[in-house]
C-alpha cells in the first residue's frame, strides 16, 4: 500500500521494531482525527512488521461490539521470536479487553512484542479512562495529519485525475486535506463523464454523498451528547462561516452548552464556525436535513435567516434560507431580499440579485405597490441579462406605481436604444407615463408635478434627495428624469417627418448647434448625461431626416464624445446613436479614440457583450473611413466574441457587421452573421430582418433576384416608416444597384443613384457624395461619366477617405484613357501611389494562410489577380513588405530560410522586380489595387 506524505512517520516504526528484536516490549499508538488514515498506516505498519520477520496479529475495536470482550483474533503464539500485535480503532474496545493489552506490556513470560494501536481523536470514546492509560504507556505516539497539497495531487492522479495547480489547491480547501472525504468525492465522479477539470468538484459536491461516508460521520458523533449533534446539524444547515453563539441560539443551547459542543467539534477536526471543511458539512447537512420533518426544515432555516440577519451577516447569506423554504411570516424578508440583491448585482452576480428579486415578488399580492417597486429593481437588474424581461416588467410595474413622478421616473431609467428597437413596447410604456414630466410640446416636457425623482432601481440604495422647490407648469424642464423621458419619446417617434423637423428645432433651442464646422457656441456647456443623452436623440433624428450638414453632426458628435466618458459605455445608451452619427459623418480621430478607451472599459469588465457592440462600432467607423483592413480585423473579432444570437436590440452592432461583411466581400463574415441572426428572437423584425436579406443576396439564384430586389427596397421603407433606418448609414439602396444592372434594369440603377446623390449633397459628407458620384460615373457613359468622376475626384480631395479617392483617381484615369484623353498617366500614377499607402495594412491580412475552402473568407481586400501569385508566395512577399527578414519570414511560415530565398527569387522575376527593394513597393501597390477592386460596383473601375 502507497502512503502519501507519511514515509516520514515510518522511521520511528523501524527503530521500534529494532528495539523489539533485542528483546524489548514497545508500544506505539497512532492519532489522528476521523478520516486521516490511521488504518492505512496501520495496514503499511503490519506490511512492515511481516517483512522483518515478526508474527503478526491483527485485532480491530467495533460500535456493535463495545460492551463484549475483545477479540484480538487466535492467542499469541508461544514463539521465540518476536511477535506484531496491531489494534485497530482501539476506543472501540471494552474494558477488560484494554486491561488485558495493558498487562501484555508487562508480562514477563511472553516473546518480545510490538504492539501498535490506532485511536480516533475526537470520539468521546477516547476520553475513557483505560484508553487514555494505554495512550500514556506509549513509547511513541504518532499524529496522523491532513494532506499537503502535494499529497492531494498524488491521490487524484493516482485515480486518473491531472488537474492544474488553482484546481488542487480548490480540492485540498474542500476537503481539509482528509484522504477519506477525498476518496468519497472520487468515487461520486466514477462511471460519468468528467466534463470540464475546472467543474469537476463541483459536479462531484453536486451529488449525494455516499452511504460509506455518511455512516462514518454519523458514527463519530455517536457517544458524544445530543448538543453535540443538535449544534453540528445547525451549522451544517446554515451553510457558512458563523460564530458561535448565533449556533447555540439556532441550536436551543445555552452559552455553555454550545461552547462546550463546538469544542467538541474542533476535537473531531470540524470547525463549526467556520465551516471547515465543507465536504465534511455538506455531508453533515445531507444527514441532518433526513431527519427533519417538513416543517422542521422549513421552521430552521427561516429561524437561521433571522438569526444571522440580527447577528448582522452578510445579506447574500442570509437569503438563500429564504430561497430554500421562503421566508413565512417574517415581514421584513422582502426587505433583505431587495437588500441582497443590490449588493450581488454591484458586484457582477445578476443571476443572483434576480432570483433574490423574483422570490421576493411571490411574498406580494398582484396589485400591491411594493409589487411596483420590486418589479422596477428586477427590470433594472435585467438590463443586461434580458432586454426582452426587462421591458416586461417595466410595462407590468408602471400600473402599480402611484404617483405620477414615480412613473416617469421608472420610463427614463429604461436603456435609451430599446425605444429605437422596441416601439410597441416603448409607446406603451410612453402612455403609462404620460403626464408625470410628460407630454413634449413645442420642444419642451411640460412638468404636472415637482420634486426630486429617485433613481428606484437595485442600485438605488442611498437616501432620497431633497425636494426641490415647485416650478412653472410650462417651462423647460432641468429634472434628469424629464430630459431622459423626453429623449426616449423623441426616439420612440422619429418614424415622423414632423417629430424630425421638431428634433432640429429643439436642438437650436438647447444651444449647442454648430455652423460650417466651428466648435459648440460658449453656451454649449457639457451639462449633465441626461441633457447630453437628449442631444444625441436630436442629432440622430437631424441626421435620419436630412436636416443637419455633415459639418454641423461632425462638431457635435466631437462635442457629444469629449464629455461622455467611455468608461460609462453601453450597448444600449446613446454612445450608439453618436457612433453612428459619426460614422455617416465622417468624425475620424474623435471617435476613434473614443472606442478605443470603450474596448479597453469592457476588457475591464470582461464584458463580452459590450466588447462586441464596440468592435462593430469601431468596424463601422473604420468602413466609413475608408480603412478596410482595420474594419475586416475588428468585425472578424466582434462576430467571433458575440453571443450565440443577435436581436433587434443589437440594431447597431447588426447593422455595422453587415455592412462590413458587404463591403469586404467577406462570405466567412456574412455565414456568421446569418447564423446569429437566424438564432435571434428579432429575425423576422426590422432590423435583423433587413440585414437578414442582404447577406442573402450572394447566395440567391438568378431567378429569384427581382422578388428580393422588390423585398429589400420595401423592407427599407417599412423601416424609415419605423424610425431607424438611416441610408447613409446602412446604404441598401447602394447595394441594390448591382442587382439592378444584373437584372437589365439600369433605368431603375441610375434612379436609385440620382436619389442618393441628392441626398449625399444636402448632407454633404464628401466620402458618401464622391463614392455615389464615382459609382454613378462607372454605370453611364461618355462625357457624363467623366463629369461624374472628375467631381467624385474633386469631392473626395476635400475629404479623409483615401481609399474611395484611390477608387475613384482609378476610374476616372482608365475613363480618360479609353477617351484619349491628355492627362490619364498622372491621374492613374496618383492612384498608385494611394494604393501604394493604402496597401500596408491589407497587407497585415495577407500574412494569414488563405483559407481552404470556398465558403470561407479570402483575406481583407480580396486577393491578387487570379493565377499571379500562390498563397505561399503572397504570404512570403506580405511577410517582407511588412519588414521581415528571410529567417522571421521562414520562421513564421514553418520553412527553412532557403525555401524562402528561392520564393523570393521566384518573385522578383514574376513581378518584374530588382530584389527586395522593388518588391516591396509592387507588393504594396498589389495590396492597394485589391482593395480598390472590393465593395459595391468596384469591379468597375
Amino acid at each position: 500500500m502507497q502512503l502519501l506524505e507519511r514515509t516520514q512517520d515510518l522511521a520511528p516504526i523501524q527503530h521500534a521494531m529494532n528495539t523489539v528484536w533485542t528483546g524489548g516490549t514497545v508500544l506505539v499508538a497512532v492519532t489522528g482525527t476521523p478520516g486521516m488514515g490511521r488504518s492505512a498506516f496501520l495496514e503499511t505498519v503490519a506490511d512492515q512488521a511481516e517483512r522483518h520477520g515478526f508474527a503478526v496479529r491483527r485485532a480491530r475495536g467495533s460500535r456493535l461490539e463495545q460492551g463484549l470482550p475483545l477479540a484480538p483474533g487466535p492467542a499469541l503464539p508461544d514463539a521465540t521470536g518476536p511477535v506484531a500485535l496491531l489494534v485497530d480503532d482501539l476506543h472501540l474496545a471494552d474494558a477488560p479487553s484494554l486491561t488485558a493489552l495493558t498487562r501484555l506490556l508487562t508480562a514477563p513470560e511472553r516473546a518480545p512484542l510490538f504492539l501498535a494501536v490506532a485511536v480516533c481523536e475526537g470520539e468521546s470514546a477516547t476520553e475513557l479512562p483505560h484508553v487514555q492509560d494505554v495512550l500514556a504507556a506509549a513509547h511513541r505516539v504518532i499524529r496522523v495529519g491532513p494532506l499537503g497539497t502535494e499529497g492531494v495531487r498524488a491521490l487524484l492522479e493516482g485515480r486518473g485525475l491531472a488537474l492544474a495547480d488553482d484546481q488542487v489547491h480548490a480540492w485540498t480547501r474542500a476537503t481539509g486535506g482528509s484522504p477519506a472525504l477525498i476518496t468519497s468525492l472520487l468515487d461520486r465522479l466514477e462511471g460519468t463523464d468528467h466534463g470540464t477539470p475546472t467543474r469537476l468538484l463541483d459536479v462531484a459536491r453536486a451529488r449525494p454523498a455516499p452511504w460509506s461516508l455518511r455512516t462514518r460521520v454519523a458514527a463519530a458523533l455517536t457517544g458524544h451528547p445530543e448538543s453535540v449533534g443538535r449544534l453540528a446539524g445547525c451549522a451544517a444547515i446554515l451553510g457558512g462561516e458563523s460564530e458561535t453563539h448565533v449556533l447555540a441560539r439556532l441550536a436551543d443551547l445555552d452559552p455553555v452548552e454550545g461552547i462546550a459542543a463546538a469544542r467538541a467539534l474542533v476535537r473531531l477536526g470540524w470547525a463549526a464556525d467556520r465551516w471547515t471543511p465543507p465536504v465534511l458539512w455538506d455531508c453533515v447537512r445531507e444527514i441532518a436535513e433526513d431527519g427533519l420533518s417538513l416543517a422542521d426544515r422549513e421552521r430552521l432555516h427561516r429561524r437561521a435567516a433571522e438569526l444571522l440577519h440580527e447577528a448582522g451577516a452578510p445579506a447574500e447569506q442570509v437569503v438563500p434560507h429564504f430561497l430554500e423554504v421562503g421566508p413565512g411570516d417574517w415581514t421584513g424578508a422582502a426587505r433583505v431580499m431587495r437588500e441582497t440583491a443590490c449588493e450581488v448585482w454591484r458586484g457582477g452576480d445578476d443571476a443572483l440579485a434576480i432570483r433574490c428579486l423574483r422570490r421576493a415578488l411571490r411574498e406580494f399580492p398582484p396589485d400591491s405597490p411594493q409589487r411596483g417597486d420590486l418589479l422596477t429593481a428586477l427590470a433594472d437588474v435585467e438590463q443586461g441579462a434580458d432586454t426582452a424581461a426587462m421591458l416586461r416588467h417595466v410595462g407590468q410595474a408602471l400600473p402599480l406605481l402611484g404617483a405620477v413622478r414615480e412613473r416617469a421616473a421608472v420610463v427614463a431609467c429604461v436603456p435609451l436604444t430599446l425605444f429605437l428597437s422596441a416601439p410597441h413596447a416603448a409607446a406603451e410604456m410612453l402612455g403609462q407615463a404620460a403626464g408625470a414630466a410628460g407630454s413634449v410640446r413645442d420642444g419642451y416636457v411640460h412638468v404636472d408635478e415637482v420634486g426630486t425623482v429617485p433613481h428606484t432601481g437595485p442600485a438605488a440604495c442611498s437616501a432620497p434627495a431633497a425636494p426641490v422647490a415647485p416650478a412653472p407648469a410650462a417651462v423647460p424642464v432641468a429634472s434628469e428624469a424629464g430630459l431622459r423621458l423626453e429623449a426616449r419619446a423623441r426616439l420612440a417617434r422619429l418614424g415622423d417627418p414632423g417629430a424630425q423637423a421638431a428634433a432640429v428645432e429643439r436642438l437650436r433651442g438647447l444651444g449647442v448647434g454648430v455652423r460650417a464646422g466651428t466648435v459648440p457656441g460658449p453656451r454649449a456647456d457639457p451639462g449633465t448625461a441626461a441633457r447630453r443623452e437628449l442631444v444625441a436623440v436630436l442629432v440622430f433624428a437631424g441626421v435620419l431626416g436630412g436636416r443637419l450638414p455633415a459639418t454641423e453632426v461632425a462638431g457635435l458628435t466631437r462635442w457629444l464624445l469629449e464629455h461622455e466618458p467611455a468608461s460609462a459605455a453601453s450597448e444600449y445608451t446613446a454612445a450608439a446613436l453618436t457612433i453612428a452619427c459619426a460614422a455617416v459623418s465622417e468624425t475620424g480621430e474623435p471617435a476613434h479614440s473614443w472606442l478605443d478607451m470603450a474596448l479597453e472599459t469592457a476588457r475591464r469588465r470582461d464584458d463580452q457583450r459590450l466588447r462586441t457592440a464596440v468592435l462593430s462600432w469601431r468596424a463601422l467607423t473604420a468602413v466609413h473611413a475608408g480603412r478596410p483592413a482595420d474594419a475586416w480585423t475588428d468585425a472578424r473579432d466582434a462576430c467571433a466574441a458575440a453571443p450565440d444570437s443577435l436581436g433587434d436590440h443589437d440594431w447597431l452592432t447588426v447593422l455595422a457587421l453587415t455592412s462590413v461583411a458587404v463591403e469586404t466581400d467577406d462570405a466567412w463574415l456574412a455565414a456568421r452573421l446569418r447564423d446569429r441572426l437566424a438564432q435571434g428572437q428579432g429575425a423576422g423584425e426590422p432590423v435583423c430582418g433587413l440585414a437578414l436579406r442582404v447577406l442573402q443576396i450572394p447566395l440567391t439564384a438568378e431567378r429569384e433576384l427581382p422578388a428580393l430586389v422588390a423585398d429589400l427596397q420595401g423592407a427599407v421603407h417599412r423601416a424609415e416608416a419605423a424610425g431607424w433606418h438611416n441610408r447613409a448609414l446602412f446604404p441598401v439602396d447602394l447595394w441594390c444597384v448591382p442587382l439592378l444592372l444584373r437584372l437589365g434594369e439600369p433605368e431603375a440603377a441610375l434612379e436609385l443613384l440620382a436619389r442618393a446623390c441628392d441626398r449625399a449633397r444636402r448632407f454633404g459628407a464628401p466620402g458618401a457624395l464622391g463614392r455615389i458620384l464615382r459609382m454613378w460615373g462607372t454605370v453611364v457613359r461618355g462625357r457624363y461619366a467623366l463629369s461624374l468622376l472628375a467631381e467624385s475626384v474633386a469631392v473626395l480631395r476635400e475629404g479623409p477617405n483615401r481609399l474611395e479617392l484611390g477608387r475613384s483617381l482609378t476610374a476616372y484615369g482608365n475613363r480618360m484613357r479609353a477617351a484619349g484623353r491628355p492627362g490619364s498617366a498622372e491621374i492613374l500614377a496618383e492612384a498608385d501611389r494611394i494604393a501604394e499607402a493604402t496597401g500596408a495594412a491589407v497587407l497585415r491580412c495577407w500574412t494569414g494562410p488563405r483559407p481552404p475552402s470556398p465558403h470561407e473568407a479570402r483575406p481583407c481586400g480580396g486577393a491578387p489577380p487570379s493565377g499571379m501569385l500562390s498563397d505561399t508566395e503572397r504570404r512570403v512577399a506580405s511577410l517582407v513588405a511588412l519588414g521581415h527578414t528571410n529567417q522571421d519570414t521562414a520562421e513564421a511560415l514553418g520553412v527553412t530560410r532557403r525555401a524562402v530565398e528561392k520564393i523570393l527569387t521566384r518573385l522578383y522575376h514574376r513581378l518584374d522586380v530588382d530584389g527586395r527593394a522593388g518588391l516591396i513597393p509592387a507588393v504594396h501597390r498589389m495590396a492597394g489595387r485589391s482593395a480598390f477592386g472590393s465593395g459595391v460596383l468596384a469591379d468597375r473601375l
